[in-house]
Order: C-alpha cells, then sequence, then structure tokens
C-alpha cells in the first residue's frame, strides 16, 4: 500500500514537472519570437504609409503608420505628430499602461489644445528645454555658420545698399496677420517713426526682386533669397505667442546672415543669445518711437551696429554664451541638413526603449510654458485683445472636450 502510495506521488510529481517545463517552454519561446515593441503614428511626420523597424540599444523596435498594429500583442502606445494632430481624429480609448508621446516643433498656437493638455502625454519632442528630446535649436544651422562672415555684407556695403537701392534699414517678412501678440499693430505703428521695407500678405510695401519669386514664405530661390535678405541692417523676428523657449528660424537665420534681429517673443530670449548685445528687444523700450529712435542711431554708427555683430566681427571668442557653445559643439555638424530626421529618430527609440523598461512619467505642464495675453509695451498692440480671449476660450473648449472623448479602460 505504501509502495503504490509512493509511486502515485512521484507519477503526479511527474506531471506537474512536466506540466512546469511546458509552460516554461512556451514561455520561452514566446519571448524568443518577440522581435520587437510595435508603436504606432497615429498622425505620422510623412505623408505616405510608414512601416519600418529601428534597432534602438538592445531592443528592436517597429514603428508604423498601420493603426491596425495597435492590435499587436507587443504594442506599446501611440506617437503623435502634433502638426498634424485634429481635435477629431484622436484615439476614442487609451488603457491604462498604453504610452502616449508627442512630437511637436510648430507654434504653440497651432494646436490650442495642447496648451492645456500636455499631461496627457508620457514623452515629448517639442520647443521646450524641458521635453525628453528638445527642439529649442533645431532650427539653428552649424557654430559654423553662425560664426561665419565670409558671406555678411559689411556696415558701409549695407549702407550703400540703402542709398543705392532705396532699401530702408528694417526688413520685415510676414504673411500672417491678426496674431495673438498683435506683432503688426507694433510693426504699423513702428513704421511711422522708421523706414520699414514689407514683403508678404501682411503690411505688404514693397514687392521683392524679379529673380526671387515674390512670395516671402516661400522664395523659389533660396540662396539669391538669403544674399537679399542679408543687405539689410536689421530684421524683425516677432513671434506670434509668447512661450517660453519658443525661437522661431527666423531670428536663427537673421543671425547667420549677419543682420540684427529686433525680436519679441520667448520670454528667455536672452539665454540664447551669441552675446549679451546680439539683438534689440522689443521689450526694453517704453513705446514704438523710443525703439525706432534707438534703431536709427544704430543705424547711422558704424561702430554702434557692428558691437551686435560680434559674433561675425570677432575672431577668438566670438560667442560668449557657453552653454549655447557647448550644446552647438555637442551638435553632429555631418548631419545638420537631417536634423529633423535625426531627432524623430531620436524620439522614437527614447520613447520605444522607456516604454518598453515601464517608466511611470507624464509631461510636465511647466513645459508649455505661454503667456496669454503679452503685448510689449507701448500699448499699441490693444486691439488684439479680443483675439486673445477668444483663442483663450477655444484653447479652454478643446481641453474639456478632448478630457471627455477620451475612455480610459484597462
Amino acid at each position: 500500500m505504501g509502495r503504490y502510495r509512493n509511486n502515485k506521488l512521484l507519477i503526479v510529481a511527474a506531471v506537474f514537472v512536466l506540466a512546469l517545463w511546458i509552460y516554461v517552454s512556451r514561455k520561452n519561446d514566446k519571448i524568443s519570437k518577440r522581435q520587437y515593441n510595435v508603436m504606432v503614428w497615429w498622425s505620422p511626420y510623412k505623408k505616405h504609409h510608414i512601416d519600418y523597424h529601428r534597432k534602438c540599444g538592445q531592443i528592436e523596435c517597429r514603428f508604423t503608420s498601420d493603426r491596425e498594429a495597435s492590435k499587436d500583442e507587443f504594442f506599446m502606445g501611440y506617437l503623435f505628430d502634433g502638426a498634424k494632430v485634429t481635435l477629431n481624429d484622436l484615439p476614442k480609448t487609451r488603457k491604462y499602461d498604453e504610452y502616449w508621446a508627442l512630437y511637436y516643433d510648430s507654434s504653440p498656437k497651432d494646436v490650442p489644445f495642447l496648451l492645456q493638455s500636455i499631461h496627457l502625454f508620457n514623452f515629448t519632442s517639442s520647443f521646450s528645454r524641458y521635453s525628453d528630446i528638445p527642439l529649442t535649436l533645431q532650427p539653428f544651422t552649424s557654430l559654423e555658420e553662425l560664426i561665419n562672415y565670409k558671406l555678411m555684407y559689411t556696415y558701409g556695403q549695407k549702407s550703400a545698399f540703402q542709398k543705392n537701392i532705396k532699401l530702408a534699414p528694417i526688413l520685415y517678412l510676414q504673411s500672417h496677420c491678426n496674431t495673438l501678440t498683435g506683432r503688426e499693430l507694433y510693426v504699423q505703428q513702428l513704421g511711422r517713426h522708421i523706414a520699414i521695407d514689407s514683403y508678404g500678405a501682411c503690411l505688404k510695401n514693397k514687392s521683392l526682386p524679379a529673380n526671387i519669386e515674390d512670395d516671402a514664405t516661400n522664395p523659389r530661390d533660396i540662396r539669391n533669397f538669403y544674399d537679399f535678405v542679408s543687405k539689410y541692417k536689421f530684421m524683425i523676428v516677432y513671434e506670434d505667442v509668447v512661450c517660453e523657449d519658443y525661437i522661431s528660424s527666423k531670428f536663427w537665420k537673421s543671425l547667420t546672415l549677419g543682420v540684427v534681429p529686433i525680436y519679441f517673443g520667448a520670454t528667455n530670449i536672452r539665454n540664447y543669445l551669441p552675446n549679451p548685445g546680439s539683438a534689440i528687444l522689443v521689450e526694453d523700450f517704453a513705446k514704438p518711437a523710443d525703439l525706432a529712435q534707438f534703431i536709427q542711431k544704430v543705424s547711422n554708427s558704424e561702430e554702434s551696429y557692428t558691437s551686435f555683430l560680434l559674433h561675425k566681427t570677432v575672431d577668438f571668442y566670438p560667442i560668449t554664451n557657453q552653454p549655447l557653445v557647448d550644446f552647438l559643439f555637442r551638435q553632429d555638424i555631418q548631419y545638420v541638413e537631417n536634423r529633423k530626421a535625426r531627432t524623430i529618430a531620436e524620439f522614437e527609440c527614447y520613447v520605444c526603449a522607456q516604454s518598453s523598461a515601464g517608466l511611470q512619467k507624464q509631461a510636465a505642464e511647466r513645459e508649455f510654458t505661454c503667456k496669454l495675453p503679452h503685448f510689449p509695451p507701448g500699448n499699441v498692440t490693444h486691439k488684439a485683445m479680443p483675439r486673445v480671449q477668444s483663442f483663450i476660450e477655444q484653447v479652454r473648449a478643446e481641453a474639456a472636450e478632448v478630457e471627455k472623448m477620451i475612455e480610459f479602460i484597462g
């Protein structure tokens, strides 16, 4: 009887060991078949369908715009191209263990709900230095282009252009009016005190030369266009919305072309200037008339004007902003032309690796730190207040709608 009982126990033990072996084998086989994590671009940054694999450290990831891939066993979450996100085209459900990631390199005003709904995303790549993969300096080209003076016109040449081909000291290139910062109202007032050549649909008073397509935002011949721009002494760079770290490409382009920017926008712009006096800041003047008087004074003095271009005119240590230099040196110069593609690839891998590791993270509210309303001194942009109020209402309404439309499921 005892022998029978012992044999029965041995059989049960053997069956248990066999079952355990089968379970572990199947699990290991399942793991071995897992070749990649799946991330879906809900709004792909390319026009055509995308589906590719990328090795991200020890992890292989599949990135696709096929929304059906969200049913895959190893689906991790969605990547959103903020420039293409629409309120009516968002996932209607979201699992609690599903990751959302946002890539956004456009103006903060273009997708209103993001200003109050950034917390919906776990990972971000945006203009903010607080994002996981910051794009603050993405429009910048290279350190060499910033300090190279060979293609820059001298003060004497620019003064001659003003006289011989009738150029104003200030250039304004803009096709979008009715902005949240009331820039067209300010520029219009500034133009009453100093000459401004305005190209583009907004406040246009001149046409571009015949060898450049007459579209200030989409020139046909970019080389001739930049050469034409560099003939000016000053260029107005006035953002359409004021946010910390949001700096448009026009600012960097004016610096690289050796044109002094007259700037209004990012509240921390001083942190990004090559030198303390690399730009004329609208915020520093009580009213447009004071700004015009200062610009005229600088325009009439070679010494004063050149002091704004030390990054172009000083041979040794032309940039005193060491954090800016450190960042630029870290850039891989050979990939300058593909910087956007490179940052997207970096962001994809970051999101895939972090989500695979189960990182618990939520985007910080401070990432989209924007001031609404925010106008320069002088009280000439008060007419823009109604559009700002309307925008704020839109932000709140869209954010509330997004919160209602997304159902969290287990």
